[in-house]
C-alpha cells in the first residue's frame, strides 16, 4: 500500500478563532463539530459546539455548552464527540483547576460529560465523572460494542507521580457510572531527553503555568516532562478486535516520538504489547471506512522539527499492518506552518456518498488558531 490511497476534493473554514482540538458526530440532521478555546487548559477555556446541514458549507452559530465551574480554570475537549444508537450524543471534556506555582505539571484535572438528546441542538448541564484515576486526560471517540458497553479511551497519571499511561473506561449503563476497565499501555521509564525537551517551556511561573501572552507564537510550546503514553484513539476492526493507536513521549527510549498500536481480543479487558507502528506522529485518530479499511489521521512533527508540521492522513489495511503514503490536509488559509501548536487533531465524518469530512485545527496567518475541514475521496481498494 505504499501509494496514496486517499486526496483532498475540496476545503473551507468550519470555526474561527479561537478554536481547536475539534470533535464530530454525524446525526440524521447533518454534522455537529465540538472544539475547544483555549490549548492545555489554559484559564478561561471552554467547549463549544457548531452544526452543518450541508456538509459543511453552512454553519449554524455556535453555542458555548462547557464552562469552568467556580474555582476552576478551564474547560477542555479532545476529539470525543460520539453518537450512540439511541440517538445522543455524549461530549466528554475535562475540567482543569491550577495549582499556583507548580508549572504545567500541577494542573488537577477531572472527567465531566455533556449530552445532547436533539442532535445537538441543546445541551444538559455538566454531568460528573467520578473514576479511580488520579490525572486522568480525555481523548478520542468513545465505542459502543454490541452489548451495549460504552468504551472510552483516556491517559494520564493513573497515581500520582507515575509515567503516563493510556487505559480504557467501561460503562454498563449508558454512561452514568464509570470504571477503568484495563491499561492499554504503560511503561513506568518512558522519558524523553533533548532538544524537544530543552526547547520547551515547563511553565514554573506566579501563575502556575506557561506565559498565556505567547499561544500564537510559533515557536512556543508548553513542555510537560511526566513523558509515557498519553493521546489514544480506539477503532474496533471488522474480525471484532479493537485497535488502539498511541501517542508517546519517550516509551521503551524512543525519541522521534513515534506512534505505537495494541490490539485487544476481549472487547478491550486485555491488550498486546505494544509495538510501534512505523512511522513518528502525534494526536492519532483512526476510524474504519465502509470497506473495512482504516484512515488514519495525525499531527505530522519529528522531534527535531526537521519536518514542517501538518496534518496528515493514510489508508491502511484492515488488520492495521501497512499503510498507504501520508497525503498532507489543505490549509484553506494556506498559512506556512513552522510549529508544533499550530496544528492537529484530525476527526473524521462519513459522508453518505462514501467521501469523508476531516476536520482539524490549524493557524490563520496572525497565528490564531481555527477549524478547517477537507473533504476526503478515498480510493477503491485493490484487487487481491
Amino acid at each position: 500500500m505504499g501509494q496514496a490511497a486517499v486526496r483532498v476534493i475540496g476545503s473551507g473554514v468550519a470555526m474561527g478563532s479561537p478554536s481547536m482540538f475539534p470533535g464530530c458526530a454525524v446525526t440524521p440532521s447533518g454534522i455537529v463539530i465540538a472544539y475547544s478555546t483555549v490549548p492545555d487548559g489554559w484559564p478561561g477555556g471552554t467547549v463549544g459546539v457548531r452544526r452543518t446541514a450541508d456538509g459543511g458549507r453552512s454553519w449554524e452559530a455556535a453555542q458555548i455548552v462547557a464552562r469552568p465551574a467556580p474555582g476552576e480554570d478551564a474547560a477542555l475537549g479532545a476529539i470525543g464527540l460520539t453518537r450512540l444508537r439511541d440517538g445522543r450524543l455524549l461530549l466528554p471534556y475535562n475540567t482543569v483547576t491550577w495549582q499556583k506555582g507548580r508549572g504545567i505539571e500541577g494542573c488537577l484535572l477531572a472527567l465531566r460529560l455533556v449530552e445532547s438528546t436533539d442532535d445537538g441542538a441543546r445541551w444538559s448541564e455538566p454531568i460528573k465523572v467520578a473514576i479511580d484515576f488520579d490525572r486522568p486526560a480525555v481523548y478520542g471517540d468513545m465505542l459502543e460494542l454490541a452489548s451495549g458497553e460504552l468504551l472510552w479511551p483516556v491517559w494520564g497519571e493513573y497515581r500520582s507521580g507515575e509515567r503516563w499511561r493510556s487505559a480504557l473506561l467501561a460503562s454498563r449503563d449508558g454512561g452514568r457510572n464509570w470504571t477503568v476497565k484495563s491499561t492499554i499501555a504503560f511503561d513506568p521509564e518512558a522519558r524523553m531527553t533533548g532538544k524537544y525537551v530543552e526547547n520547551g517551556d515547563t511553565g514554573q511561573t506566579d501563575h502556575g503555568v506557561a506565559d498565556f501572552s505567547r499561544h500564537d507564537d510559533p515557536d512556543f510550546r508548553p513542555h510537560n516532562a511526566t513523558d509515557g503514553f498519553n493521546e489514544t484513539s480506539v477503532v474496533q476492526l471488522g474480525d471484532g478486535r479493537l485497535l488502539a493507536v498511541l501517542r508517546q513521549q519517550g516509551v521503551d527510549g524512543d525519541q522521534e516520538l513515534a506512534l505505537f498500536v495494541a490490539y485487544s481480543a476481549d472487547e478491550g479487558a486485555s491488550w498486546t504489547a505494544y509495538a510501534r507502528i512505523g512511522f513518528s506522529g502525534m494526536s492519532p485518530v483512526v476510524v474504519r471506512t465502509a470497506d473495512g479499511r482504516l484512515l488514519l489521521g495525525s499531527r505530522r512533527f519529528v522531534a527535531d522539527a526537521s519536518v514542517e508540521p501538518g496534518v496528515e492522513i493514510r489508508v491502511g489495511a484492515a488488520d492495521a499492518r501497512q499503510w498507504s503514503a501520508p497525503v498532507t490536509l489543505v490549509d484553506p488559509h494556506g498559512t506556512k506552518l513552522t510549529g508544533e501548536y499550530q496544528c492537529g487533531y484530525p476527526a473524521f465524518a462519513a459522508e453518505p456518498g462514501g467521501t469523508w469530512l476531516a476536520f482539524f485545527y490549524s493557524c490563520q496567518p496572525d497565528g490564531a488558531r481555527y477549524l478547517a475541514w477537507n473533504r476526503l475521496e478515498i480510493a477503491a481498494a485493490a484487487s487481491p
